[in-house]
């Protein structure tokens, strides 16, 4: 009797076509000022560096302008966000391997609970702070012990934060009340 493996193996052909493209996805709010950055799946409690190719349409289509501005940043009036973090944002665009215009970007982003995650993070210009950038980035959490994805391109991994500390704790918690 044949014995069954339970592993989901894909063929090349079919990933690498035109439909299933490894690529993060940039989408554009009709509100303005708004990037939404579709992440895919990532797993719990993991720190990734992105590595962003914003496409300059998108950036156009959004009513963003870089303006007089050399550098970007987190704006100021925003809260800190400590699970997703901007670390560089190019004001010239690159040209890329299609040929097409692209600002770079690159964002820390840790995984700090399952399910659906959604960041927020605001940057304006330096010289010039009424420019500024909405942008909201979007990933399917895995749990612990559910599964390793396959990342997107520009995705890389960085840290993965310790589990135990949290279980090892000798905090009882707080005292019933009557």
């Amino acid at each position: 009797m044949e014995e069954a493996h339970h592993h989901v193996h894909f063929d090349a052909t079919v990933i690498n076509d035109e439909l299933h493209d490894n690529t993060i996805i940039y989408e554009v709010a009709n509100a303005g000022s708004l990037i939404t950055v579709q992440l895919g799946f990532l797993q719990i409690n993991h720190k990734y560096r992105l590595e962003l190719n914003i496409p300059a349409y998108a950036l156009v289509q959004s009513g963003f302008n870089v303006g007089k501005n050399t550098s970007f940043e987190v704006e100021d009036s925003q809260l800190l966000n400590l699970n997703c973090k901007l670390i560089e944002f190019t004001t010239q665009p690159i040209k890329t391997v299609d040929g097409k215009d692209h600002y770079s970007a690159t964002v820390e982003f840790f995984t700090h609970k399952e399910k659906l995650l959604k960041e927020h993070l605001t940057i304006c210009g330096k010289e010039d702070s009424s420019i500024k950038l909405q942008i909201v980035f979007v990933a399917r959490v895995l749990g612990k012990g559910k599964g390793t994805p396959m990342l997107r391109d520009g995705i890389h991994l960085i840290h993965v934060e310790d589990d135990d500390e949290s279980e090892l704790s000798d905090w009882q918690g707080f005292p019933k009340t009557e």
